[in-house]
C-alpha cells in the first residue's frame, strides 16, 4: 500500500504539465479569433455605412471626410486602413460603346494601406475631381466592369460600392503555434 501511494504522488503534476499547453493554445485561439471576428464586424459595419452614405447623393469627397470621423478601432484611415468608394452605372445612351454595360462611373479612395479594388475593369479609365467622375463614360470601354453579377445594375441605374481594407494586429502570441489569423481584414458593401 505504501508503494502505491508513493508512485501516484507526482501523477497530478505530470497530467497538469501535459494538459496545460493544450488548454493554453485553445484559450489563446478562442481569444484571438474572437477579437478578429469583432474587428471584422466593425469593418463590415463601416463598409455598409459608407455605401449607405454615398447612395444618398453625398459627394464622394464629403463621404470620405465623414468616414474618417466615424472610423474606430481597427479602422484608422491615418495609419492602417484604406477605403474605396465606387459608383457603377449601366450605360443608357444607345449607340455608344458602353450601352447596356456596367461601367465604373465614379471612384474615390484614400488611406495609407496599399490596396486595390476587387472590381475588375477592362483598363484604367481617366477620372476628374472633385467628385472623381469618369471622363467619357459613354465611350471609354476601359471603364467596363467585368466581375459584377449579371443583372445587379438596372438599365440607367447606379450601384454604390464601398470597400474597406484594415490591418488586424494580433493581441496574443497565437501565430507562434503555427496557426495564422489574417493580418488584413476586407469588406465590401453594395447599395
Amino acid at each position: 500500500m505504501r508503494m502505491r501511494v508513493r508512485s501516484e504522488r507526482g501523477q497530478g503534476i505530470l497530467e497538469f504539465a501535459i494538459v496545460l499547453p493544450l488548454v493554453l493554445i485553445l484559450v489563446l485561439g478562442v481569444v484571438e479569433i474572437g477579437y478578429a471576428l469583432l474587428d471584422q464586424h466593425v469593418v463590415t459595419k463601416l463598409t455598409r455605412e459608407g455605401s449607405n452614405l454615398i447612395s444618398r447623393n453625398t459627394s464622394l469627397t464629403d463621404a470620405g471626410a465623414a468616414m474618417r470621423t466615424m472610423s474606430t478601432k481597427p479602422v484608422d484611415f491615418t495609419s492602417g486602413s484604406h477605403i474605396i468608394f465606387s459608383v457603377v452605372k449601366k450605360g443608357a445612351t444607345t449607340g455608344t460603346a458602353n450601352f447596356d454595360k456596367d461601367i465604373l462611373y465614379q471612384r474615390y479612395e484614400f488611406g495609407p494601406l496599399s490596396a486595390s479594388s476587387t472590381l475588375q475593369t477592362l483598363g484604367t479609365g481617366s477620372f476628374t475631381g472633385p467628385d472623381y467622375t469618369a471622363i467619357n463614360s459613354d465611350t471609354d470601354t476601359r471603364l467596363q466592369v467585368t466581375n459584377l453579377p449579371t443583372g445587379l445594375v438596372a438599365s440607367g441605374g447606379l450601384i454604390y460600392i464601398t470597400e474597406i481594407y484594415s490591418t488586424h494586429t494580433l493581441i496574443t502570441p497565437f501565430d507562434r503555434f503555427g496557426v495564422t489569423v489574417p493580418s488584413v481584414l476586407y469588406s465590401i458593401a453594395y447599395f
